[in-house]
């Protein structure tokens, strides 16, 4: 009975010991796998969900941008002239009269899109009703309607491949006159016959988009004023923008116009043997356009990142799944991407006179 009662008292064995703590180390690493699978999915939600919020905003801003792209750009047969502001030398003294445009990033690397359009209520463009010699004080319309010191004025006249815009200093009360600013060997010398159009754009609404070295959308707004680009980030974690120019290629007028070729370039669209021209211009009627946000979480448990893709027009104009690279980015491989992708008419061109 004693003997019995000695090994009762004895407590654990070794054998209990290493039971009881193998038990307990499969509890901790069963603990530990959930915690870290949780974590994973929490950041990997949260990534998504930023990707997909700044992706969102982004998308709609650039959207927002195309549908104003052109309003007040007439006649439409101005569209392509080339644009003085200053004098030869000087910074973005000039610039194509035209809605929008793209410069293509160096092998898939992010685009840049440009737009323009005025930045007042549109309003029907006056005429010359005097000649004016490119460097006079002053011009005579047939209406002042809606010019006021500080609006930029587009001249413009037919036939000619340039056009000047002058800055109002003042406008004259009942004298259908406006002083403009003048600039000293701006289209030298050139007349503008009576007749020629005078467009008010108004405050210049004049805007270039594109990802910088942060990864993020940014906006940089022309002051044709002072000469200077204004910049400000529009949305965060942006890593690529691909945009493509949608014309109506069909020969002749159509009255139902309709996107037929999609290109990363200008291209010959109405046929006439000459590139960018203004009947090439014309019949731009849309852009498509690719936005890739990345997450803000970087996958430590995988480098395996699917290359992102959209359609894009390739070289019949026909949409096809096309890479989007982003090979411009470190690791890309280790970070989750999310793709916005759209179309936009450009409601100013199919308005058009």
């Amino acid at each position: 009975m004693a003997t019995s009662l000695q090994r009762h008292s004895q407590g654990l064995s070794l054998i209990d010991l290493l039971v009881g703590l193998a038990v307990g180390m499969v509890a901790t690493l069963v603990i530990l796998s959930t915690m870290i699978m949780f974590d994973a999915r929490r950041r990997s939600t949260i990534g998504h969900s930023d990707a997909q919020i700044n992706l969102g905003f982004a998308g709609g801003w650039l959207a927002k941008e195309l549908r104003i792209a052109g309003h007040g750009l007439s006649p439409s047969s101005a569209l392509g002239c080339m644009t003085h502001r200053a004098a030869v030398g000087t910074p973005d003294a000039s610039f194509l009269l035209v809605p929008v445009s793209i410069t293509q990033g160096p092998s898939g690397a992010p685009d840049t899109l440009t737009v323009l359009a005025a930045g007042d209520q549109a309003l029907p463009p006056a005429r010359l009703i005097a000649p004016y010699t490119m460097g006079g004080n002053q011009l005579t319309l047939d209406s002042t309607l809606g010019i006021a010191n500080g609006h930029q004025l587009l001249l413009y006249a037919a036939g000619q491949a340039d056009c000047a815009l002058l800055a109002v200093t003042s406008v004259s009360i009942g004298a259908f006159s406006v002083q403009p600013n003048t600039v000293a060997n701006m289209l030298s010398g050139r007349i503008f016959v009576p007749d020629s159009t005078v467009v008010n754009l108004g405050r210049l609404r004049y805007r270039r988009y594109a990802v910088d070295t942060q990864y993020r959308l940014q906006m940089d707004s022309f002051d044709p004023a002072l000469g200077t680009w204004v910049t400000s980030p529009q949305a965060d974690g942006i890593v690529n923008l691909q945009l493509q120019y949608g014309f109506d290629t069909r020969a002749g007028t159509q009255v139902s116009p309709q996107v037929t070729f999609w290109s990363d370039a200008l291209v010959d669209a109405d046929a006439d043997g000459q590139l960018g021209d203004n009947g090439d211009w014309q019949r731009l009627l849309a852009i498509r356009f690719a936005l890739v946000a990345r997450s803000v979480q970087r996958r430590e448990e995988s480098c395996d990142a699917p290359t992102p893709t959209w359609l894009a027009g390739d070289t019949t104009g026909a949409l096809v799944v096309t890479d989007i690279v982003l090979t411009h980015i470190p690791d890309w491989r280790c970070w989750r991407y999310r793709v916005f992708q759209t179309e936009v008419l450009l409601r100013n061109q199919l308005w058009a006179e």
